[in-house]
Parts: C-alpha cells; sequence; structure tokens
C-alpha cells in the first residue's frame, strides 16, 4: 500500500515537473504570422475572409470562409517536446470525414536539405483540442509547419514549448499560388490537414499558397473573384467546376459567362498573370458506374474545356486547363466519388505540381 502511494505520488510529482516546463505558449493570431489567406495582418481571428465582405457573399461562403482550411504556421525550435492546444466552434467530425481531418492539426518539418519530415502527436479531443509531440530531437535547423484545421474554426491557438528553448515564429516570402474552389480544395475528405491537397503542394513547390475554397460554394462569384484579384499571384487556380453543374438553373452558356466573368476581371489587373482553370477530378471514369454522376460532371468539364480552347486561341497564352485525364484519378482515389481520399488528393496535387512546373519555367 505504502510503495503504491510513493509510486503515485512520484507519478504526480514528475506530472506536474512536465507541466511547469512546457510553460512558454506562443499566440500565432497576436504576432500575425498565419499563412495561407489574404491580407492576414489586417485579420483580428482565424478566419480566411474579412469582416467587410461578410455582407457581400452569400452566408454559406462567410461560414466556409471561417474555416481555417490550408492555414499554416511556421517556426523554428530547438525544443524536443511541443504541446498545440486550442479551441474549435463546429462539429468535430462529419460522416464522411474523421476527426482529425476536420477538427485536428499536423505537424511536418522541412530540413536543412529541403526534405519534409512528419511527427506524430497525442492528441485529446475535448473542449480544449490539445496535441502533445515528444521525443521529436533538438532540430534547430528545421522549420516547422503546422496545419490548421480543414473543416472546423478556430476560436484560439496556443504552440507551447519549454520555458528553457528557443522558439520563433517565420513567414515565407514569394508570389503565392491562389486557389478558389470547392470542397475538394478545402480539403475534403482527407483524414488529416497535411495530406489536403493544397497543402501537399504547399509542400511541393517554393509558392506560398493561399486557400480560398468554400465546401458546396465554389462559385466563382464576383465578391471572392474581387477579393483573391487584389493579390499580385505566381499563379491563380479557378477549380470551381464540381460546384458548377449544368442544371434547370445553370445553362452550359451561363457557366460559359462566369468563366468569361472570373478570366476577364482578373485580367484587367494582372493581364499575364498565369490562370489555370480545372476540370471536374471526377467523372470520365467505366469503372465507376453510376451514370448519372458521370454525365453531370462530364457535361460541365466540357464547358470548361471548351473555354479554355476558345480563350486561348483567341490570344490568351497564360490561360492553362489541367484535365480530368492529367488528374488520373481511379476507384480507389475517393471516398464518395466527387470527394479524393488521401490517394486521390496525393493524384491532384501532383496534377497541379507538374503543370505548375511547366508555367513557371515559361
Amino acid at each position: 500500500m505504502k510503495l503504491n502511494l510513493l509510486f503515485s505520488v512520484a507519478g504526480l510529482i514528475l506530472a506536474f515537473s512536465s507541466a511547469a516546463q512546457q510553460s512558454k505558449w506562443n499566440d500565432p493570431l497576436k504576432d500575425k504570422v498565419i499563412q495561407g489567406r489574404i491580407a492576414t495582418e489586417a485579420l483580428s481571428n482565424y478566419y480566411r475572409l474579412p469582416d467587410q465582405l461578410k455582407d457581400q457573399v452569400r452566408s454559406p461562403v462567410w461560414s466556409l470562409g471561417t474555416n481555417s482550411a490550408g492555414l499554416y504556421v511556421d517556426f523554428k525550435t530547438d525544443a524536443t517536446a511541443i504541446t498545440i492546444r486550442y479551441k474549435v466552434s463546429g462539429s468535430l467530425n462529419m460522416p464522411h470525414m474523421p476527426t482529425i481531418g476536420v477538427s485536428g492539426v499536423d505537424l511536418y518539418a522541412k530540413d536543412e536539405k529541403g526534405g519534409w519530415n512528419w511527427a506524430f502527436g497525442n492528441y485529446n479531443f475535448a473542449d480544449t483540442v490539445s496535441y502533445s509531440y515528444r521525443e521529436l530531437g533538438e532540430n534547430s535547423n528545421f522549420t516547422y509547419r503546422l496545419y490548421l484545421p480543414l473543416y472546423n474554426t478556430v476560436e484560439w491557438m496556443e504552440i507551447g514549448v519549454g520555458s528553457d528553448k528557443n522558439f520563433k515564429f517565420v513567414v515565407g516570402e514569394g508570389k503565392p499560388i491562389v486557389i478558389y474552389g470547392t470542397s475538394i480544395a478545402q480539403g475534403a475528405c482527407a483524414t488529416r490537414p497535411g495530406l489536403a491537397w493544397s497543402n501537399i503542394l504547399g509542400r511541393a513547390v517554393p509558392n506560398p499558397i493561399i486557400n480560398v475554397a468554400f465546401s458546396g460554394n465554389g462559385r466563382l462569384e464576383q465578391p471572392i473573384i474581387n477579393h483573391i484579384n487584389q493579390v499580385d499571384a505566381a499563379v491563380y487556380i479557378l477549380d470551381c467546376i464540381p460546384n458548377l453543374a449544368l442544371t434547370k438553373d445553370r445553362t452550359a452558356q451561363q457557366l460559359d459567362s462566369l468563366l468569361t466573368n472570373a478570366v476577364t476581371e482578373i485580367r484587367k489587373r494582372h493581364p499575364k498573370t498565369p490562370i489555370i482553370i480545372t476540370e471536374h477530378s471526377s467523372g470520365f471514369n467505366k469503372a465507376i458506374f453510376n451514370l448519372d454522376k458521370n454525365e453531370e460532371y462530364r457535361k460541365s468539364s466540357a464547358v470548361a474545356h471548351a473555354f479554355v480552347g476558345r480563350v486561348a486561341a483567341s490570344g490568351d497564352k497564360n490561360l492553362y486547363l489541367l484535365t480530368n485525364k492529367e488528374i488520373g484519378l481511379d476507384i480507389n482515389s475517393t471516398v464518395d466519388y466527387a470527394h479524393p481520399n488521401d490517394i486521390g488528393m496525393m493524384k491532384i496535387a501532383d496534377a497541379y505540381q507538374k503543370l505548375i512546373a511547366k508555367i513557371l519555367k515559361k
């Protein structure tokens, strides 16, 4: 009995000692170092859209814009243990997407040779979510990258290291790649944030990535076009075809008009910046025998294909098409046909990386 009591007391002392050492907490919002969004220094929260857009966009766009999809924080530290604690305001998971992808964080690190490393953490999803990373080694030459939740809204966040350890936020430089897209670009249905295709792409290219994607609501709408148009981008990606199906309320001519307006508006301020328009990543696959969805995805993609061909032929040499075939999803690449799993996310990211590498070499 006494021996058990001694072990219990020793355990409590060790726990308190560990907690005491983990006493330096760093707030990325306070230091204005959140990356992956436009004009981050002007934002006082973890949203992706500024307050002035709230009255200009539809309510679902605004709500999804509060999600932290594609947001990330870079930092350097020699700490061997890192703790992340934060609070989210939405549901922790969805029927087709796990808690870690919807509401979790994900820790990577780039080493001195430019290679990417990854660490798993012990996590606890409660009123305050926490991730605990231990036995990391003293990697002062690493640049850590923490990806934020894909489908939840972060209210506050802190990154903790030992009080005797160095810690410094860093921010990447260079012209960003701006992605305007749908649920697929927002991250559905990656199992964890680092496996969303926009985040995979961000580790494959030197440019920062800005994610402006809204689940079910990537519709080439004017307020969002205006929002992304303020950025001096390396490349604009318009990946909205999955949310622009041809229906009784949207004809092929109307979809063509939306594409025309988006490109025309961007060209007013950025006449030479490369623009990529993307076909639906699903469809065109005879091994998936849902004929209705195959036809739906094929029709909207055909409009995008024809539009890019016509505009490029008219003289715009900086307008590009990423085709369904180049993406190459198969029956092992999807959760529910429309949304890719981790395999599909990798295929999408690889297709973009290959096209962007060709574009930026010119």
